[in-house]
């Protein structure tokens, strides 16, 4: 046999590992590359999953296909090398997640070599034919990531018009020691934070600040976002009287957080906006506040904690299949009507005998006592929701976007 043909070998063994391996190089840059997930913005968690997977598959497919080299990096790679100089993320950082990826890659290469090529001599030209492509795709690869990180960084960084008051604002998020008289925003008066995204997103800010009568200064943020603020003495009041008044415009996307006073309460409201947005991503919403998605935006930190949780609390649920659907239908009723199964059967328009007939169906299935579990489970189903927007989300999110230090971990 051929190189060639031991070579494809290897490749479509090494294919059926890739959800495996884009894993791997997800756990492993968590923890190699902090400065990557310190961020905690979602539009890097949102680049980087389509941009492993493209590498792994990009180099699996050469592999099998002559050991043809791509021109350039994918566009989904270059996009996240945008995100990433948008970020503020050194690229240093970058190209470490290229290395940590080549190394899980060539390990999974390594292994199938020696369990499909079974003769010594051949597994070793076949070893050195594979690595040979691999740093070769790598060099070629990166090449076009380092030049469009410097392009977009450039751009970003030195034509931004409100790089300064940026910098203002990141440092206040910090609690670095800065001069804020430069803002033209009374940071000592009640807050509420707002990050917009889509259509009109500094203009949605403006409209509302108008609306209430109170101060707000913007920023440009990740995505094409605007990270806002409006403030009053009597926000909370103004707020009350003027509910309509926090309403997102056409195609714009607004996440609040909650009012709070103070420099303390302008960084407490951001991360609470913020946690927000990262929620709104997954399941867009024209208006989406913090309260209604705290416990979605914590877990949503550890995306594989949150699948292990929810695959472990609905195992027996998790099927495919109109009746299971009906079952975590039903049950998600039944949590929401606070266990009354009279008020779900209501609810969703049963009788309430039906309604106690799947319950006793979905103990059958969890093999635990609804009541037992009664926290867990209620709590997993809402992670269920976010989990199945995620999947769906995954490879068509619009505006993968730009990004700004004043995330999280930034504040």
């Amino acid at each position: 046999m051929s190189i060639d043909h031991d070579l494809k070998a290897v490749a479509e063994a090494v294919r059926c590992r890739i959800p495996e391996i884009v894993s791997a190089i997800e756990r492993e840059a968590l923890t190699q590359v902090p400065e990557w997930h310190e961020k905690d913005d979602p539009v890097l968690t949102e680049s980087e999953m389509p941009s492993i997977v493209s590498a792994v598959t990009s180099i699996v497919d050469g592999l099998a296909s002559g050991r043809r080299l791509p021109e350039r990096a994918s566009d989904a790679a270059l996009q996240e090398a945008r995100v990433v100089a948008q970020a503020g993320i050194d690229l240093h950082a970058l190209l470490k997640t290229y290395r940590l990826g080549q190394a899980i890659v060539w390990n999974a290469i390594l292994e199938e070599a020696m369990r499909v090529v079974p003769d010594d001599d051949r597994r070793v030209a076949v070893l050195r034919q594979a690595s040979d492509y691999h740093y070769a795709w790598n060099d070629r690869v990166t090449e076009s990531v380092i030049a469009t990180y410097q392009a977009e960084h450039n751009a970003y960084f030195f034509r931004s018009q409100d790089r300064k008051r940026r910098a203002i604002v990141s440092d206040v998020l910090r609690g670095v020691p800065t001069d804020t008289e430069q803002l033209s925003y009374n940071l000592r008066t009640e807050h509420i934070a707002v990050v917009a995204w889509g259509r009109s997103p500094e203009a949605n800010i403006r409209t509302i600040a108008n609306a209430l009568e109170a101060r707000h200064l913007s920023v440009s943020g990740t995505a094409g976002t605007a990270l806002g603020w409006l403030g009053a003495s009597s926000l909370q009041r103004l707020l009350d009287e003027h509910p309509a008044a926090l309403k997102a415009m056409p195609e714009t996307y607004l996440s609040i957080g909650e009012v709070a006073a103070g420099v303390e309460g302008f960084r407490l409201s951001h991360r609470q906006a913020w946690q927000a947005y990262r929620v709104n991503r997954i399941r867009p919403r024209d208006l989406l506040r913090y309260e209604e998605v705290a416990l979605e935006a914590l877990v949503l930190r550890d995306r594989q904690a949150m699948r292990d949780f929810v695959a472990r609390e609905l195992r027996g649920l998790d099927e495919a299949e109109d009746r299971t659907d009906l079952l975590r239908h039903t049950l998600t009723a039944y949590f929401r009507a606070g266990q009354n199964a009279a008020a779900a059967a209501n609810a969703i328009h049963v009788h309430e005998r039906t309604v106690a007939y799947r319950l006793r169906s979905v103990e059958q299935r969890l093999g635990v006592s609804i009541n037992a579990r009664r926290d867990e489970i209620a709590v997993a189903l809402r992670l269920a929701d976010v989990l199945a927007a995620m999947g769906a989300n995954d490879s068509s999110m619009e505006d993968p976007g730009i990004s700004l230090d004043l995330s999280h971990d930034a504040i």
